[in-house]
């Protein structure tokens, strides 16, 4: 009953602010998406049945659907940047590998900002580093493995010419490869 009676009076504390706080369970995709965010390009959360991009205390590991429970805060005014939401980790409820033969899309840009940057920030603007000579790291959070017949096209993205979608499937928990472009 005690305990009760505190989630009633943090409930309505926070709803006096024009905040609604509610706990749910969500799915997360095995993979991340691409996003043109504010002022820069960056890696995001998928959701079938939810608008979250972060989740505070999350470790993501690509190849894995999540079913999630979270205290979801819908915030008083959506924020510049189009946020409505912020989500906080209660628990993961499961984690399924999904086959590695699945496909997924991913964008690929070479560039973080979308505009020119000087030298002293050129090492913050690449995004897609090399590692060796068929594997790349993507904004830090996965590696790419690229295929000899598809290195050619892969290195005009890397040298900044173009920027395209690629097609994937899952290899480890940090790495993916790429099978068509």
């Amino acid at each position: 009953m005690k305990v009760f009676l505190i989630h009633v009076i943090a409930f309505i504390s926070i709803s006096s602010f024009g905040q609604t706080v509610s706990d749910r369970t969500i799915t997360i995709d095995p993979y991340l998406s691409f996003q043109k965010y504010e002022h820069f390009k960056r890696l995001t959360l998928n959701s079938p049945d939810s608008p979250i991009e972060y989740l505070d205390g999350f470790n993501f590991e690509w190849g894995y659907t999540y079913k999630v429970s979270v205290r979801e805060t819908k915030l008083k005014s959506t924020s510049s940047d189009g946020t409505q939401y912020e989500y906080v980790l209660n628990h993961i409820i499961s984690k399924t590998k999904v086959p590695d033969t699945t496909q997924f899309k991913l964008f690929l840009d070479q560039s973080r900002y979308y505009h020119k940057v000087d030298s002293s920030e050129q090492s913050i603007n690449i995004i897609l580093k090399l590692i060796n000579d068929s594997t790349y790291i993507y904004f830090d959070k996965v590696e790419i493995e690229v295929p000899e017949n598809l290195k050619m096209l892969f290195n005009q993205i890397v040298e900044g010419k173009t920027s395209r979608v690629g097609h994937f499937i899952f290899i480890n928990e940090k790495r993916i490869r790429l099978v068509h472009l």
